[in-house]
């Protein structure tokens, strides 16, 4: 592990209440792999030797059914742990984890972690919290999942991706999208072909597309259309 490796964990919300004697005992065996696009961190129902932590690129969570089917349940940020709630219980893991980017991810040893949360209450709290938010994550997508057309859980998808974007001299968004359509349809929960007719429902709120490249031309017409409520804060 790099030196800046320890010092971008060591910052990072939920390991930053950690003394840096206690930090060290942590991140004793913790590995740092450098990955290809479409590399398989763990799979479904394997036992969990390690939490994971996304330095750099973008990791998708997959859920696979009997039948082989596959669905992209959610995308992992930089900065975001995966799959924590395993770790913690040493759980099977409910879903497959595979790099969509080149990716940089840090592996602390799940029992190495639970032994410091066991006796480290500022620890167990960020742990909880952060188990709280992807919870709280998961309930927003099943009530978008019962709630909402695939148009509108596009456009709500797409103000999200928009309110990380600075808007243009006329009050337009551009920005791209992070992954491949058919990727952003199963995570949607919709299929290719009714992601395509989404976007083109969307034209007469002012979204256009180009490739990967999406262009919003008023944000309050894209939020009026996905019928977008009031964000809940976390």
């Amino acid at each position: 592990m790099k030196d800046s490796d320890r010092d971008w964990i060591s910052s990072h919300p939920v390991f930053n209440s950690l003394p840096a004697s206690d930090l060290v005992v942590l991140l004793q065996g913790v590995i740092v792999q450098d990955l290809p696009a479409d590399a398989v961190l763990f799979s479904q129902g394997e036992s969990p030797d390690f939490l994971h932590v996304l330095i750099d690129g973008r990791v998708g969570l997959i859920g696979e059914g009997a039948d082989g089917k596959q669905v992209v349940v959610e995308f992992m940020e930089p900065g975001e742990s995966f799959i924590l709630a395993a770790a913690l219980t040493n759980a099977p893991y409910l879903m497959t984890a595979r790099t969509l980017h080149r990716s940089r991810v840090m592996l602390i040893p799940a029992k190495q972690l639970r032994e410091r949360v066991s006796t480290d209450a500022a620890l167990a709290s960020k742990m909880l919290a952060s188990l709280a938010r992807h919870y709280r994550m998961l309930v927003r997508q099943i009530k978008d999942l019962k709630l909402r057309s695939a148009t509108e859980r596009l456009g709500c998808y797409l103000l999200a991706l928009a309110e990380q974007r600075p808007a243009g001299p006329d009050a337009s968004v551009t920005l791209m999208l992070p992954v491949e359509k058919a990727l952003l349809a199963t995570r949607l929960g919709t299929t290719p072909e009714n992601l395509s007719r989404a976007f083109a429902n969307l034209r007469s709120a002012g979204v256009r597309t180009s490739g990967a490249t999406v262009t919003i031309a008023d944000l309050a017409r894209l939020r009026t259309a996905s019928f977008s409520d009031p964000a809940i804060p976390d």
